[in-house]
């Protein structure tokens, strides 16, 4: 496994190392001292090396001595990058004893952990027919394929990753092919649709855009630098050439077949055309065009077809091998923006939830803090009424006897202060202090989701539902956001706990003349219905002294708020549960 840091080191890319492999073409990477520390399939075989047992211990001193390479000799000229060391045509015999006519090229790169190394590439020409403008381009390819693969591997957007591809693929710098069509596969319809396009539209064009990066004189570097890079080299009336193109891989086509078997197709060199492939080069006005696919992990990504329209340059096998190494690296780079974009989702969702539960965490303190101050209200006004009611009747009682008139004075006292405390519990237990703080506009059915989705979160119950129904009109009500949620939330504990279990309940909401009335309808019939009916009668008593003191706190809230509250248990209904409160009144808008 690499590090981080070396994952970012064009000599690092997968697609790199496997894709010279697949073309016959050996690449090593050699320490500071001269240790042979990383090398591909094709370069163990041309140097009669074992990777599995020699990588990192064989020096290339031992292999100079056997080959003759001379990079032994050159190792620290190559370091410091005073030199580039080409050699072509080296006839020898490797490690192994085997016979070999060699091509090698060598640069300064970064190993491991930022360190200093050689990088090179090897190829054995000894059976194949010479081409000596090819060798003398081996290190040009090296450098066109490393360009890239570091500008992919800065890359994180997609966007800039498909530009990274067709850029490489198009710039004289790069591959030099005219044009380049992306092709995202789309597997729920197996078929292949155009995505986007690079190069130029007319040979006026082309013209235009190649003098124009000409005088510029750019490198492939500063020509893949995404921040930097011209618009000029985009066209997009290219873009609307296969802009809603579709194209079907269910058949036989040469499209499908290089999609199918992961395998590039050279149309330079291929007679029979078939329909569909025909068809997709007189849409792009061309006879002849390089099918590359882009695979990653197996998996088919996606499609790059490139084409010399406006040159006419014959299409050479080895470029269209040169090319699929890009795809490939593009593919690596696509699958890894794709992890890269569903971790930043899922850290978004995770915030956004991390966010809601905060809130929530907060609603339900509010709540449990109101709820405790509710019940210990209640509680003392309770205990208080019933001595202050006892004092109250005798005074009144003693009144109407026959007693002096100073003992008059006095229970005219006591009954007088008696009534006083009895006006001032009601105070509070109606929160007046606390509302005159905290009141504002309200939404009725916010209030009603808000307080129903903690119910449901919270308490979980297995045998329960509660359905809603809400009123696709805004009902705004004037109030204190804390109080009526603490109301709204020990009704809904009410219905869940009590109420409904085992069984269900609607909630639904609408507006009655000028108020906002929430229903929670239960679902309920023959002995069911009984039950809790007698429940809601003996939960909701006229008598406050037999209330739970959950539901008169919520009452008297309410009741604060000039609304109302009740049940509903006749024969022809369902037993339901009813909240109402005013609506905004023009003189509280604003």
């Amino acid at each position: 496994m690499y590090s981080a840091l070396e994952l970012q080191n064009p000599a690092y890319s997968e697609p790199l190392w496997s894709g010279l492999d697949a073309i016959g073409i050996g690449l090593f990477m050699l320490d500071s001292e001269g240790n042979l520390v990383r090398l591909n399939t094709t370069a163990a075989k041309i140097f009669g090396v074992d990777p599995n047992t020699d990588t990192g211990v064989k020096h290339i001193s031992s292999i100079d001595a056997v080959m003759s390479l001379g990079l032994q000799e050159k190792l620290q000229s190559i370091l410091g990058g005073t030199e580039k060391y080409c050699r072509h045509g080296i006839s020898c015999t490797n490690t192994s004893g085997m016979y070999k006519e060699l091509d090698i090229c060598c640069a300064a790169s970064e190993g491991f952990n930022g360190n200093a190394a050689v990088i090179g590439i090897v190829r054995d020409v000894k059976d194949a027919v010479p081409q000596p403008a090819v060798s003398a381009n081996l290190f040009e390819e090296l450098q066109i394929l490393s360009t890239v693969a570091a500008s992919l591997s800065s890359s994180w957007e997609l966007e800039q990753i498909l530009e990274v591809i067709l850029t490489g693929a198009t710039a004289s710098q790069g591959l030099g092919f005219n044009r380049a069509f992306l092709f995202f596969y789309n597997p729920a319809e197996n078929c292949l649709n155009g995505h986007l396009a690079v190069g130029p539209a007319s040979a006026e064009e082309a013209g235009y855009i190649w003098q124009d990066l000409e005088a510029k004189n750019l490198s492939l570097d500063e020509l893949l630098d995404i921040p930097k890079r011209d618009a000029s080299i985009q066209s997009s009336s290219i873009n609307s050439l296969i802009k809603g193109l579709s194209i079907s891989l269910d058949g036989d086509s040469l499209i499908s077949t290089a999609c199918k078997r992961g395998v590039w197709i050279n149309l330079e060199t291929v007679e029979d055309i078939d329909s569909v492939t025909a068809a997709l080069l007189d849409r792009l006005g061309v006879r002849k065009m390089a099918l590359v696919p882009m695979i990653s992990k197996g998996n088919l990504i996606g499609l790059l077809a490139a084409d010399s329209k406006i040159t006419g340059r014959p299409i050479s096998n080895e470029s269209v091998q040169l090319l699929q190494i890009l795809a490939n690296q593009a593919a690596v780079a696509m699958e890894r923006a794709r992890l890269y974009e569903e971790q930043i989702s899922r850290a978004s969702q995770l915030e956004e939830m991390n966010r809601l539960l905060g809130e929530s965490q907060d609603h339900i303190i509010k709540i449990e803090k109101m709820s405790i101050i509710g019940e210990l209200t209640a509680a003392i006004a309770h205990e208080l009424r019933n001595p202050l009611a006892v004092i109250g009747g005798f005074a009144n009682m003693m009144l109407k006897s026959q007693i002096t008139d100073e003992q008059r004075e006095y229970l005219n006292i006591i009954s007088s202060e008696t009534t006083r405390s009895e006006s001032v519990l009601s105070q509070v237990l109606d929160f007046h202090e606390a509302s005159k703080s905290d009141r504002r506009h309200l939404d009725f059915s916010e209030l009603i989701v808000k307080n129903l989705q903690l119910v449901r979160g919270r308490l979980r119950p297995r045998d329960t539902h509660i359905g809603i129904s809400l009123s696709p009109q805004t009902m705004k009500i004037y109030g204190n956001f804390d109080q009526l949620s603490h109301a709204f939330y020990q009704f809904f504990k009410l219905v869940v706990e009590d109420l409904i279990p085992p069984g269900s309940a609607e909630v639904r909401s609408e507006q009655r003349d000028d108020h906002a009335v929430m229903i929670i309808k239960i679902d309920a019939t023959g002995q069911d219905r009984d039950r809790v009916v007698k429940a809601m009668q003996r939960i909701f008593s006229d008598n406050k002294a037999s209330q739970r003191l959950t539901v008169l706190v919520a009452g008297e809230t309410i009741r604060y708020h000039g609304g109302n509250f009740g049940i509903w248990c006749d024969e022809n209904t369902m037993p339901s549960l009813f909240v109402e409160l005013p609506l905004l009144k023009e003189s509280q808008d604003g």
